[in-house]
């Protein structure tokens, strides 16, 4: 195979937009709620706690010296996006969120012949997408201290866009081509249970929390790792008081 574009799409798994579209229409709505109180928007960020990627090992195929590379799949070690609370009465907050990450794939394997597909001498790629988490967490803070802990549970919403790289293919002659890689992940939405605990500081009108978050994803459709802890910091005005 020469120079070209490699493109997979998994066509039982298209991206169901509408339920994204009913998720920011629940929390645009959320305001609606509690029209009395405080509305705080600020910035989050988080960073992995617990292992975040999977390594298969190294994959070779063989055209005389051999060609070799890794079998990896990981998130990068950072998450980042704006938030929004919803501060209800007696304690409760509801927070919407909308959280940048960044998936990365390598991929290194020989001769395959898959069933009813064309035989791929050998290949070798890098490939990258893009993912958006959206948060959907109800909050309890325990008093109205400056300094006061909180827990709150919920669930996380995954988009996940396709993976776009370069690599190599061996063609019908068992020569090395440059190729695009382009892959579709097939999903709409994934779905993580959450909760997590933390502290939440406020100075003057700022509130400051951290926070670790669990996530359990309930499908390992694309995802490096089912179970993830995360360090969560988040920026907010005004603060609750």
């Amino acid at each position: 195979m020469g120079s070209g574009s490699l493109n997979w799409m998994n066509t039982g798994y298209f991206g169901d937009y509408r339920c994204l579209a009913w998720a920011w229409l629940v929390g645009a709505l959320l305001p609606c709620l509690a029209p009395a109180q405080a509305i705080s928007v600020g910035v989050t960020g988080g960073v992995p706690v617990s292992p975040h990627s999977q390594n298969y090992g190294q994959g070779c195929f063989d055209r005389g010296p051999p060609i070799c590379g890794p079998n990896d799949f990981f998130v990068k070690p950072y998450s980042i996006g704006p938030i929004a609370d919803v501060n209800l009465p007696r304690g409760i907050s509801a927070e919407v969120g909308f959280l940048y990450e960044r998936f990365h794939q390598d991929l290194a394997e020989g001769l395959t012949a898959p069933h009813g597909g064309a035989v791929n001498f050998g290949q070798k790629y890098s490939v990258s997408a893009d993912g958006w988490l959206f948060p959907f967490l109800l909050r309890y803070t325990f008093g109205r201290r400056r300094v006061a802990p909180f827990a709150d549970a919920g669930a996380t919403l995954r988009h996940l866009g396709p993976f776009d790289g370069k690599g190599i293919q061996l063609d019908f002659y068992l020569q090395p081509q440059p190729t695009l890689v382009h892959i579709e992940s097939g999903r709409g939405l994934d779905v993580a249970i959450t909760a997590g605990a933390g502290l939440r500081w406020r100075i003057s009108v700022i509130a400051i929390t951290s926070e670790i978050r669990f996530l359990h994803w309930t499908s390992r459709y694309y995802q490096p790792v089912q179970n993830q802890a995360t360090l969560m910091v988040g920026l907010t005005f005004p603060a609750r008081r």
